[in-house]
């Protein structure tokens, strides 16, 4: 099965809410994540909320031939991550179970890298080897390891220049 890739509009996200909720409970529900119905919930009205207030948010959408969405990834430019240095934060990449290992999740990631704006892209994601492998395969470097506000989980924050 084929797929195309296209930008996803702030207006587009908030169009397509509950497809996203059931793809990221999809995604989000099994290992490493193992997140509730809730957390899919949460992860997109975050995204939308961003996508809504911020001039910089880009997003991209893996479609399949009847318009379906396969995926996802999103981003803006921020200081979270770094603590003081502006950098473009990679935000979420999210691929349906049944399509990944396809190269849906590659494609979406460069399609994005390639359109935000030059310099340091970070993201933060669970210290797990499943997720640091592939990132690093996709020249990513862990620069800090965490265990945010309550979480019970360790994450490493990684940067790409």
């Amino acid at each position: 099965m084929t797929y195309r890739l296209a930008p996803l509009t702030a207006a587009e996200a908030a169009r397509r809410r509950d497809e996203l909720i059931a793809l990221c409970a999809q995604a989000f529900g099994g290992s490493p994540w193992h997140e509730t119905p809730l957390g899919a919930v949460r992860t997109v009205e975050r995204l939308l909320g961003n996508a809504a207030r911020r001039d910089d948010f880009r997003a991209v959408a893996a479609l399949d031939g009847d318009d379906a969405l396969l995926g996802f990834t999103a981003g803006w430019t921020a200081t979270d991550l770094s603590g003081a240095e502006p950098a473009f934060e990679l935000v979420e990449l999210v691929v349906a179970p049944g399509r990944q290992g396809q190269g849906i999740g590659r494609s979406l990631h460069d399609e994005l890298l390639a359109a935000c704006p030059p310099g340091p892209a970070l993201l933060m994601t669970l210290d797990v080897p499943e997720l640091t492998d592939r990132y690093a395969r996709w020249g990513w470097t862990v620069v800090d390891r965490l265990r945010p506000g309550k979480e019970q989980r360790d994450f490493v924050v990684m940067r790409r220049a």
